[in-house]
């Protein structure tokens, strides 16, 4: 009876394990889309882009912050990072970080 509990148990870990990160993997994937689709109504191509780097973060949906943040490097301002979020499945711009003077962010 021991060992069918502790199967069980094992069972359900494995499921929860596999759907949460069936769950990210598709978020990101989403968040992917809209933020390419967000940049491209602003205006700029891929290559203005440097990079693009999406988290996801159980907590944050814990502690009520934004559950994906959206980083992005532009290819003429590499020493600033511009934050983005998906809220709602929309993007928000969240703020910028770097070097750059403030009078000198282009983006």
């Amino acid at each position: 009876m021991k060992r069918k509990g502790i199967t069980i148990l094992l069972i359900v870990i494995v499921a929860f394990v596999v759907s949460c990160n069936i769950y990210v993997y598709t978020g990101t994937k989403k968040a992917e889309k809209l933020i390419w689709e967000y940049l491209d109504q602003k205006g700029y191509a891929p290559a203005e882009i440097q990079s693009i780097d999406i988290n996801h973060s159980f907590l944050n949906v814990v502690l009520s912050y934004n559950e994906w943040n959206i980083v992005v490097i532009y290819t003429d301002e590499s020493t600033s990072i511009y934050d983005y979020h998906m809220k709602d499945g929309n993007i928000i711009e969240g703020g910028v970080s770097g070097t750059t003077e403030k009078e000198n962010l282009k983006h």
